[in-house]
């Protein structure tokens, strides 16, 4: 069996230290990070770092109910 199969992958983030985004519109959204872009597909959720929150576009995605965010 090949190394790379044999190791479990470290948890890098704790629990508290992430929030999940979940697309809560009936398209998907194509979100312009830092990092790049993302597409977050209709009724799907990812992990995002708290911070998120603070970008311009996050915030009003929020406010017109087009994403949900979980603690």
């Amino acid at each position: 069996m090949s190394p790379l199969f044999q190791r479990k992958p470290e948890q890098t983030w704790k629990s508290d230290q992430f929030i999940w985004l979940e697309n809560a519109s009936d398209q998907h959204v194509k979100l312009h990070l830092p990092s790049g872009e993302l597409r977050l597909d209709k009724g799907r959720k990812l992990r995002f770092q708290p911070d998120i929150l603070d970008l311009p576009q996050v915030k009003s995605l929020i406010e017109n109910g087009q994403l949900s965010v979980q603690e």
